[in-house]
């Protein structure tokens, strides 16, 4: 009867087995399931061998089934410790970790497959009818080695999932700690079984370690069918190559932080202390409009050290159902290409010498300030600014000396207004500007004096030759009969006017008598 109750029990952990195996095969679809499906073959080829010993009728078919056994216990737990290792993205030398492991556990095999011979694993054996083991052994020198290794391999795997136990956030870590469990629970049994069969205290044989595997496959179905072991992580991450240019992100369906590629850690170096589970928004780095699947592409642009430009073409990791899982983003460091279209642009819109608007994108800007001015009920000015005797400078000193007192003068009116007012070179020596946001002349007439004040005190150096400038100022308020045009006619007659009374002033239109 506990016969019959305990090959009962193992073929429950066989049939678990089996179906957690099926499970991973047909829920994951890339190869880091290989592992784990291979680890579910030799738990099932234990098993089965276990199941054979139990039920045997001779101590040559028990001996035949420990041999099965010994084919699952030796290469189980080395499955164990690679897809873990897989699990976590830690590479394991195939030539120098993996291959020499599995060489061992294929010695450990051969070595009771042959222990007939050299009594190596077991020194003798012989068969009960009395015990639900069967089999009656005694241990040989090899037989604590097989164990030892096994521990080794277990011990490194526990290692890994306490490690990043501590490291994911809190939500992340139940699946960690049920693939813990599932370890736990047979290896807590294994050494105990070695323990005591070793000192001699069970008597019986006794080893609880295949009914413990119930509780291990019960774990993994639930890591594999709840938390989607294989569907976010390696669904996700099997297009994430290591070594390209783009930066590769994987978020769960919450924004949720998974992994990233060296790429995108250089691009965004906090992602580099960002724990798995951590909502990736919580960098303050990437955008909240990533945060929508839907916006299948975005630019932005973040300050790290310089302004770089990124691009992001985000994808919905989906499962069978079509139920989003996960998202994958892409960043592409677009930084290059966008510096070189500003440079494009400010050469289509800006004067190459003074960096002042041109006349064409002054007069577009000035036409959108002004309107908004007049919706925001704000007075405007326009004015207009000339260099005095400027053919004078280029003829004494030369046009070199004439570009940079043009270009002084530029960052001087630049320098004298304020962030939103606008100023362009409008041809030769001369600058027109638009200024908004002014209650009162006197307030205008205050600004335009400080600037002609500032390049009057002004010296340029040029080849050890200080040159000296002046400037005329001629400005107008608009009416809301006038135009821009209009206006800037009216400004150029009160340029003309401040030329009139002596250059070096300021006059403004329709009070030429001011000043």
């Amino acid at each position: 009867m506990i016969n019959a109750s305990l090959v009962f029990i193992v073929c429950i952990a066989l049939a678990s087995s089996i179906f957690t195996g099926l499970n991973a095969l047909f829920r994951s679809q890339i190869s880091k399931r290989n592992y784990f499906l291979l680890m579910q073959v030799m738990i099932s080829i234990y098993l089965i061998g276990h199941l054979q010993k139990i039920t045997s009728s001779n101590a040559e078919e028990a001996f035949a089934a420990v041999k099965v056994m010994y084919i699952g216990l030796c290469f189980a737990i080395p499955f164990v410790l690679f897809f873990t290792a897989d699990y976590f993205n830690i590479k394991l030398p195939l030539v120098f970790i993996k291959i020499p492991i599995l060489i061992q556990s294929l010695a450990m095999v051969l070595a009771m497959w042959t222990t007939k011979t050299h009594r190596l694993v077991y020194t003798s054996y012989a068969y009960s009818d009395t015990m639900s083991e069967r089999l009656i052994f005694a241990p040989g020198q090899l037989y604590s080695a097989i164990y030892i290794f096994s521990f080794l391999y277990l011990t490194a795997t526990f290692a890994m999932l306490v490690y990043h136990i501590k490291k994911w956030k809190k939500k992340y870590r139940t699946k960690l700690i049920l693939l813990f469990v599932s370890l736990l629970a047979p290896t807590i049994s294994t050494i105990v079984y070695f323990a005591s069969t070793n000192s001699g205290s069970n008597s019986h044989y006794f080893n609880v370690t295949p009914h413990a595997l119930i509780i291990t496959n019960i774990c993994l179905h639930l890591v594999i069918m709840r938390y989607n072991i294989f569907e976010i992580i390696t669904i996700a991450t099997v297009n994430a190559i290591e070594y390209v240019k783009e930066g590769f992100v994987v978020l769960d369906e919450h924004d949720n932080y998974l992994s990233s590629n060296p790429a995108a850690k250089n691009m965004f170096p906090t992602l580099k202390k960002t724990r798995r589970g951590e909502s990736i928004f919580s960098i303050d780095v990437l955008p909240p409009e990533l945060a929508d699947t839907k916006n299948v592409s975005n630019e932005f642009s973040v300050q790290i050290g310089c302004s770089k430009y990124f691009k992001a073409s985000i994808s919905p990791v989906l499962d069978k159902n079509k139920i989003p899982l996960a998202k994958i983003i892409l960043f592409s460091d677009i930084t290059e290409s966008v510096t070189l279209l500003k440079e494009l642009e400010n050469a289509a819109c800006r004067d190459s010498l003074t960096g002042l608007y041109n006349r064409r994108h002054f007069d577009e800007l000035a036409h959108t300030s002004i309107k908004r001015a007049r919706r925001m009920k704000q007075a405007s000015y326009v004015g207009m600014l000339d260099l005095d005797f400027f053919k004078n400078i280029n003829d004494t000193y030369g046009h070199s000396a004439g570009d940079m007192v043009l270009k002084t003068a530029a960052d001087i009116l630049v320098a004298s207004m304020r962030s939103y007012d606008l100023a362009a070179r409008y041809g030769g020596e001369e600058f027109v500007f638009v200024i908004t946001d002014i209650t009162q002349s006197s307030e205008a007439r205050k600004l335009l004096e400080r600037i002609r004040s500032s390049i009057e005190r002004c010296v340029v150096v040029y080849e050890n030759l200080e040159i000296t400038i002046t400037c005329s100022i001629g400005a107008t308020v608009l009416l809301k009969t006038d135009t821009l045009e209009t206006a800037i006619k009216k400004a150029d007659i009160a340029l003309y006017e401040a030329k009139k009374a002596g250059r070096n002033c300021v006059k403004m239109c329709p009070y030429f008598n001011q000043g």
